[in-house]
């Protein structure tokens, strides 16, 4: 796969020098200096710019079918890793800007809509076709402005604007389908179970299921009368004629898409508006889940001499139904129970669902009703989430001169959540032991999240003697944030009041439905001194520096206010003398920038001593819950850039490219203490993690005339990360991964596997000396030789042609040299506990006997975590794929009543090559435990404008 995408690059870079050459208007094509990238505090073009900044237009994600905007951007701009956690519909996902470089603390970068910051990974109520364009700032020039908040990068969004001139109105409507993108479901079927079943019978006369109860080889039925053994016969028959499809049972191959919006611009040059409502409807592939969406924009501006204005509104709401147990292998998770149900097991009887709590009504099964227990769970009961999140933004601008202006921003964001679970009373999941009384359950939970912030400042900016630009400005900056959330779960729900609080029957000792309430609040301050001074000379030679000076909340006292800072330099080579004659070369420009940032805490009162609740000989008590540090300090990141901008052949071929090397110092770690203390551990600031890399975007027009142009990108990043000290820390184990000096942060740290011994069938392991033994030690064998769950490259491919009214487009984006642990196989190839569920074909490869080369183990052999349950997770996946037809302009004008008309189809993750074998390659962590996949959607649509 590597060497076809080289090739296609090599291919679609080499030919813009034998294309066509453009007779059309040459101003439409945007030079890479000219290009104005959003800065943070600040605009500028490119050419006055020396930071790294990738910007994606909003025209690229406005159709795309998907509810959250942050898994849009998979593959979108270099450096930037986008890695879904879950499929359902809404769901967020992980996102990092050149790499991991913290251990314990927060990765997630900082978003910012219309200059003011709003809450990251909560996106599913944000209307993406709002967006103008979304841009990602990198490196120091780029972040320090956001000092201890921009060490995991900025991601800008603009959203649309009015413009003067008359009413303009725009439809666009899209209707489609969800499926499964992978049919990955490598279980066995009903004549396979049954063999299977029997066959461990005979090799270890362990029952496993009705294959080895009713078989005629079972020693324990060799005494019975002939009527019996016919029975048992007739039952082995009425069984391999059973087979149940649970793929088609849990999982929807059609799953409904719907979504319309309708925009309106225009004004004239004093006032403008920008509004738009919104209304997506998404049911997920899985039974019960879904998302349906609406949402409201409206964008004001206003001009009135030396004053503008700016008001922007949104809001949205969201109903969210859930799975439930997502990512956990029990079979309340919709995505276990499809493995783990036998094909023989019969759910339906005469149209009723036949469970373990109705089973006996029916005579019995004969199989572990796992697959009808889970559909049960799905019928009785219910998880929904309905988010309220709104935003309000002002910005203020007073230009006392043309060169100098204030400018005062102040905006909002809230955000309220209401979660809903239930499990009706009288059914067979209401009277589990797990719910108290037995009687169902009503679990309900409402979070609120607010930010305030306000920047206020001045700024100079004027070109002097036609040769010196020059830009100075000044901002003061406050932002509050509060948190607060509370819970109740009641039980012993009357029926006919399911789903509301009121159907909960007060709890006491006597009746056993003792509720649960929870609940926290937390909150955050921070104010910020904020400088910048941006110098052009002649239009070669660049200079730009920020500086912020911070105080934080969340910091103790000695530490709470620090500086950061950054400078940065450009050089416009094409400027000198011996290159303007190379008509050829269009832009050729250096650039380089280093400055500092931090890294925020993952919780806001981390360096604190705390107290929390407990109990004490039956009455309430207070006692120390965590033993605090008046040293804590933030994560300090030290980040070098060096780039080039080039464009050459009349601006056909375009390059961005980017080194950089980002360090961390003073990481978030835990430090052993002694045990008499009260504590295991204490939060301190220790070692050290580097992030190194290169970013390449390439853009080319490999066709460009009038009537046909074809067009070219490619964007790669290479990240290499480092763990470089640990301080007086010894190095530690996370999970199955190990945090080690000059490894990366997430590397997995197991057993070698060392395959089937041929004569015994017993597994095989390598110990650290390389010999080989039977014996399992998770703690004397572990290696750390199996790679690591971050991506070494990550980009995207895309490519656009267009031809008169006609015009495709594709994008595949890719992650390579992953490694996850794929622990459904630990699951599906377990004779310790879980051989009565639905098994893995590979067990049919299983040795039987002395000689037999395999790489499974006997039947009777236990089960490990080793390296084989780690599998290349790597893939190229095809994104998206567009096919529209623009309705000529002849044709829309006899309405009389359109402007434009478009109609178009298009396909999300229509494929992905991958060797990973389990459902999604693409996720958020290190090990694969029956998450949601992504889906494959496919939609048709409509745009007008009138």
């Amino acid at each position: 796969m590597k060497q076809a995408l080289l090739l296609w690059l090599a291919i679609a870079i080499s030919i813009p020098g034998v294309s066509q050459q453009y007779k059309g208007k040459t101003d439409t094509l945007k030079k890479i200096l000219e290009e104005v990238v959003i800065t943070g505090y600040n605009t500028a073009t490119r050419k006055e710019y020396t930071g790294a900044v990738s910007t994606i237009q909003g025209s690229k994600l406005n159709k795309i079918p998907m509810a959250s905007f942050d898994q849009m951007l998979q593959g979108r701009a270099p450096g930037l890793y986008v890695a879904s956690g879950s499929g359902q519909p809404g769901a967020a996902a992980k996102v990092v800007i050149r790499g991991q470089a913290t251990i314990s603390g927060a990765v997630s970068p900082l978003y910012v809509v219309d200059g003011i910051a709003v809450e990251s990974g909560v996106f599913m109520t944000m209307n993406p076709g709002d967006f103008e364009s979304v841009s990602v700032l990198k490196d120091a020039n780029a972040t320090a402005l956001y000092g201890s908040r921009g060490a995991n990068g900025v991601i800008l969004i603009t959203t649309k604007r009015g413009k003067a001139g008359d009413l303009s109105f725009t439809f666009n409507t899209q209707h489609g389908i969800s499926q499964p993108t992978r049919s990955r479901f490598n279980v066995m079927n009903t004549e396979e179970r049954l063999q299977f079943e029997e066959e461990v019978g005979l090799e270890t006369a362990r029952i496993t299921g009705a294959g080895w109860i009713f078989s005629d080889k079972n020693p324990a039925n060799a005494a019975l009368p002939p009527a019996q053994k016919q029975r048992y016969a007739r039952i082995l028959d009425s069984l391999g004629n059973i087979h149940t499809n649970w793929r088609d049972i849990f999982l929807r191959n059609a799953a409904p898409f719907h979504e319309y919006e309708l925009s309106a611009s225009g004004g004239t040059e004093g006032i403008r508006f920008y509004s738009a409502a919104n209304y997506y409807k998404q049911e997920g592939i899985a039974l019960r889940s879904g998302i349906e969406r609406y949402s409201f924009r409206t964008n004001l501006d206003v001009t009135s001499k030396r004053f503008t204005a700016a008001i922007n509104t949104a809001v949205g709401y969201t109903n969210n139904k859930l799975i439930e147990s997502e990512g956990a292998p029990g079979t309340t998770n919709t995505m276990a129970a499809v493995y783990y149900a036998l094909p023989y097991e019969q759910p339906y009887v005469n149209g009723q669902l036949v469970h373990s709590g109705n089973k006996a009504r029916f005579g019995g099964t004969y199989d572990t009703r796992e697959g009808s227990d889970a559909l049960e769970r799905l019928q009785s009961s219910t998880y929904n989430v309905n988010q309220l999140k709104g935003t309000l933004t002002t910005a203020l601008k007073y230009n006392f001169t043309d060169y100098l202006y204030a400018s005062s921003n102040m905006g909002f964001d809230y955000r309220e959540n209401v979660e809903v679970r239930t499990i009706k009373p009288g059914t067979y999941s209401g009277g589990q032991s797990s719910i108290p009384g037995r009687q169902g359950m009503h679990a309900e939970g409402m979070a609120r999240y607010f930010q305030f912030t306000a920047v206020s400042g001045l700024t100079y900016s004027r070109t002097l003697k036609d040769v010196h630009q020059v830009t100075v400005a000044g901002f003061y900056e406050f932002n509050r944030m509060k948190y607060s959330s509370m819970q109740l779960t009641g039980y012993g729900i009357t029926p006919g009041l399911a789903g509301t609080i009121s159907g909960i029957t007060p709890g006491s000792a006597l009746n056993g439905f003792i509720p649960k309430v929870e609940g926290g609040r937390t909150g955050s301050a921070l104010a910020s001194w904020i400088a910048l001074a941006r110098y052009l000379y002649k239009d070669k030679y660049t200079l730009n520096v920020t500086f912020r000076r911070d105080g934080s909340s969340t910091v103790p006292e000695s530490n709470r206010w620090h500086n950061f800072y950054s400078v940065g330099a450009g050089y416009d080579l094409k400027k000198e003398a011996f290159l303007t004659s190379a008509k050829w070369v269009n832009t050729l420009r250096f650039r380089s920038s280093y400055g500092t940032s931090a890294s925020p805490f993952s919780s806001n009162f981390a360096y604190a001593s705390g107290y929390g609740a407990s109990r004490y000989d039956g009455s309430p008590a207070i006692i120390p819950s965590a033993v605090g540090n008046d040293d804590y300090d933030w994560e300090y990141m030290k980040i070098f850039n060096a780039g080039v901008d080039l464009a050459i052949l009349d601006n056909r071929l375009r390059l961005i490219a980017d080194w950089y090397n980002k360090r961390t110092e003073g990481i978030f770690l835990d430090q052993q203490i002694s045990q008499t203390s009260g504590f295991s551990s204490r939060k301190i600031n220790a070692g050290a993690i580097r992030n190194r890399g290169i970013e390449i975007d390439l853009n080319g027009d490999i066709i460009r005339n009038a009537n046909l142009t074809w067009s070219a990108g490619f964007n790669v990043a290479y990240n290499q990360n480092k763990v470089l000290s640990l301080g007086g820390v010894n190095e530690f184990t996370q999970g199955a991964s190990i945090v080690r000096v000059g490894l990366p942060v997430n590397t997995h740290y197991i057993v070698k596997w060392g395959g089937v011994d041929p004569q015994t069938g017993k597994a095989l392991y390598y110990n650290r000396d390389g010999s080989l033994t039977t014996n399992y030690n998770v703690v004397s064998q572990s290696v750390a030789t199996f790679g690591t769950i971050d991506p070494l490259y990550t980009g995207g491919i895309t490519s656009r042609l267009n031809w008169k009214d006609f015009s495709a487009e594709v994008f595949f984006s890719f992650a390579q040299n992953v490694y996850r642990y794929n622990s459904e196989e630990y699951y599906l190839l377990n004779s310790n506990q879980f051989a009565s569920s639905n098994q893995s074909r590979k067990w049919l490869d299983r040795w039987r006997k002395p000689g037999d080369i395999t790489d499974q183990p006997s039947f009777s052999e236990p089960r490990n975590f080793t390296s084989r349950d780690i599998q290349d997770a790597s893939y190229v996946r095809l994104r998206n794929a567009q096919l529209a037809y623009r309705i000529p302009a002849e044709i829309v004008k006899r309405t009389h009543l359109l402007r434009s008309a478009m109609i178009y189809v298009q396909g999300q993750n229509l494929l992905t090559f991958t060797s990973w074998t389990g459902f999604d390659p693409e996720d958020n962590n290190s090990t694969a435990f029956f998450e949601y996949p992504a889906a494959r959607t496919i939609t048709a649509g409509l745009s007008i404008q009138f």
